[in-house]
């Protein structure tokens, strides 16, 4: 009877110690199985996108010891086109000077004389455009349906040698603001896309895709003061940024002449505020310049350094419905309500929004703490 209790136990776990091989076995597989899925993914979606994307290669005259004039390189980017007929997408800091030549480089190693038309007052947009036909334009998404952990690709120019260089990664966060730096310029980036695809430079201007071959957002900035920090433009404030410009042939923002910082937590303790909702405006930013932009329409509507705007036309503001995001929704010469918060007591402020150009600046400034 033991005897015949010991060989049925042996076999029980005989068959147990074999099925859960046979489960890890089939694990195994169906990892293999999903990663050789997601390797041709990738492969593909980069293959599919790569023909919109363009290097920028950017030269400037110079005068030799012995007078003769000769072309020096002096930077570049990534571009990627939003039509057949040539129009260009690239960051505003890749093609901020007028003094030199832009050339642009598709894929295939054609080369084509590029201009700038339009440089966008608001964001690192800028607009470019070769003579021709029959390119590939990108295929664009829906960057307010992007979710934290899709993997995506950021196609680029990196170090302005390496073309069509491609990394992987995954999205980090969204909604970010940070400061960037770039081409002589300072600017704010709201509600940006944050990734760990390794963005390098001359990736600036390239596009960032998702496995479905979708230009999700533009590779805009790194966080050199931490590893795989990547930041990209939404890709729907670059389309919005784009029909701007076929309306009216310049990239129109609209203007309320204030600096500000969205409130949240962190940022209520850091100004020892007791509401932490809603756009803060300074009374001075970090240089000393002041918050209220004298004779702009914050000013001419009575508008204060230390009032924080709470809503606009009865929507409240938040970290993921920035004043910027909000003033864009409408044209200069619009009339919104703007409803504030000073000393504790709610009123509301009438103001005729004006117009932003690339010169103002002074829109907004960083979240610090966001």
């Amino acid at each position: 009877m033991k005897s015949k209790l010991v060989w049925s136990i042996l076999i029980i776990v005989t068959l147990g110690v074999g099925l859960m091989a046979g489960y890890s076995w089939l694990i195994a597989a169906d990892n293999t199985k999903i990663n050789v899925l997601e390797e041709e993914a990738v492969i593909t979606a980069y293959e599919r996108a790569l023909p919109s994307v363009v290097n920028i290669i950017i030269t400037e005259k110079v005068t030799n010891g012995i007078g003769v004039n000769t072309n020096r390189d002096a930077g570049g980017g990534t571009g990627f086109f939003m039509s057949n007929n040539g129009y260009i997408i690239t960051n505003k800091h890749v093609v901020t000077r007028t003094d030199v030549n832009y050339l642009v480089v598709t894929s295939d190693g054609k080369e084509y004389a590029g201009s700038v038309l339009a440089r966008d007052p608001l964001y690192d947009i800028a607009i470019m455009k070769v003579e021709g036909g029959g390119f590939t334009p990108a295929k664009l998404g829906d960057s307010d349906k992007v979710r934290i952990g899709q993997t995506v690709l950021a196609i680029g120019n990196v170090l302005g040698e390496f073309r069509n260089t491609v990394t992987r990664g995954i999205i980090s966060g969204v909604g970010r603001s940070l400061t960037a730096s770039g081409g002589g310029l300072t600017e704010t980036i709201e509600g940006a896309i944050q990734t760990d695809a390794s963005i390098n430079p001359g990736n600036s201007g390239g596009p960032l895709i998702n496995l479905k071959n979708e230009v999700i957002g533009v590779n805009t900035a790194i966080n050199r003061s931490g590893e795989a920090l990547g930041f990209a433009i939404p890709i729907n404030k670059v389309r919005q940024a784009f029909n701007i410009f076929l309306k009216h042939g310049q990239i129109i923002r609209t203007f309320l002449g204030v600096r500000y910082i969205m409130l949240n937590r962190a940022v209520a303790q850091k100004y020892q505020l007791s509401y932490d909702k809603g756009a803060y405006i300074l009374v001075k930013d970090d240089n000393g310049e002041p918050g209220v932009v004298a004779g702009q329409p914050a000013d001419l509507a009575g508008l204060k350094g230390g009032d924080i705007i709470l809503e606009i036309n009865g929507k409240k503001l938040s970290i993921t419905y920035t004043l910027a995001g909000a003033i864009s929704e409408f044209a200069p010469k619009d009339k919104v309500k703007l409803k504030i918060l000073r000393g504790g007591v709610e009123m509301i402020k009438e103001v005729t929004l004006g117009q932003r150009t690339v010169e103002d600046g002074v829109a907004f400034t960083s979240n610090d703490g966001g």
